[in-house]
């Protein structure tokens, strides 16, 4: 694939996003001003409805803003000819595919549209990028199958495998991981990322998995009905702005762990003692059933002993002292000491 280091800057100025018509225009949000450095990982996250896709899709081009402008290496998108977009910005969506008589390899392949002329031959050198899209999304064993006949989250690597066919320096893709487990989708996310790092691209990309996303993006935007906040997940988090995900919400997001969590009530108190290497496992099995984990003052102590193959828990009470191999049994006891 190529690596060129022409600047593809996105700028984004006074923008409003929504939908036109001859009649009206409805607005998503607006105004934005945001930029995207050249070769840069950019994640956007918020809740459903509040305009990501809109977004994604107005900066790719594929609609008009309300208002506003969008630039792309210095150059208004409104003023770039259809096939150098499709030269420069490739788009991959959560839309289902309707191509039941389409092969793997076929439609990997349309991704050199922009390069193959009106006959759509390949020659070697398209066969050659084609090849290497397939090899970095782990699709070979598909190729000689039917679109229909693969399942959701295969379809979705067919189409980024597509959208890296196009070989664009800018890519935008709307929940890229949406059908993936969670195994497939640190994958994809690494290609992305080597994309960056080692092929100069953009990438742009939305997705409500907010602990991958923080993982590795240069960058996030954080949608709201009324604003959006960016910078490096570090900097969201230094600023409390995860928060705004979660008002009136029955999750909450842990800054330590960056994880969600459910908001929990909690009852009683214990104090965690002993090795480290569990320690925050215990605390999070702790907290699921109802105890606040405390240094001291509590009546329940646990304490960690063993090694990493065989730990124990010690659990010390005004009764005494129970011995537990597994955490399973530790809250199995618990629980029925709370009733």
């Amino acid at each position: 694939m190529a690596s060129e280091r022409k600047d593809h800057r996105i700028l984004i100025n006074d923008l409003f996003v929504g939908y036109r018509s001859a009649l009206k225009s409805k607005i998503v949000f607006g105004p934005v001003n945001l930029e995207i450095s050249h070769s840069e990982m950019v994640g956007i996250i918020g809740r459903n409805g509040v305009g990501k896709s809109t977004l994604l899709r107005t900066i790719a081009g594929i609609q008009e803003p309300v208002k506003g402008s969008i630039t792309i290496g210095g150059q208004p998108i409104h003023n770039i000819a259809l096939k150098e977009m499709a030269r420069t910005v490739s788009f991959v969506s959560t839309e289902t595919t309707h191509a039941f008589q389409i092969s793997v390899y076929e439609m990997v392949s349309l991704g050199r549209f922009p390069y193959t002329g009106m006959l759509g031959r390949l020659n070697e050198a398209d066969k050659a990028v084609v090849q290497e899209s397939i090899e970095l999304t782990g699709i070979a064993a598909l190729i000689e199958k039917k679109i229909h006949e693969i399942s959701d989250g295969e379809r979705q690597k067919v189409m980024i495998a597509r959208a890296l066919a196009q070989d664009t320096p800018v890519i935008i893709l709307d929940e890229p991981t949406a059908f993936l487990d969670l195994p497939s989708r640190y994958e994809i996310l690494r290609i992305l990322n080597d994309l960056t790092v080692h092929k100069n691209k953009t990438i742009i990309f939305s997705t409500h998995d907010l602990s991958i996303a923080m993982d590795i993006s240069d960058k996030l935007w954080l949608l709201t009905e009324n604003d959006v906040f960016e910078g490096a997940p570090e900097d969201l988090l230094i600023n409390k702005v995860f928060r705004k995900l979660f008002l009136n919400s029955p999750a909450e997001f842990d800054p330590k762990t960056s994880t969600f969590r459910f908001k929990r009530n909690f009852d009683k108190t214990i104090d965690i003692q002993g090795d480290k290497k569990f320690r925050l496992l215990t605390k999070r099995a702790m907290e699921r059933i109802g105890f606040r984990v405390v240094e001291e003052g509590s009546g329940l102590i646990i304490n960690l002993e063993g090694n990493e193959d065989k730990p124990v828990w010690n659990l010390t009470d005004t009764n005494g002292k129970l011995i537990f191999r597994s955490i399973y049994e530790l809250v199995t006891h618990l629980k029925s000491i709370k009733k």
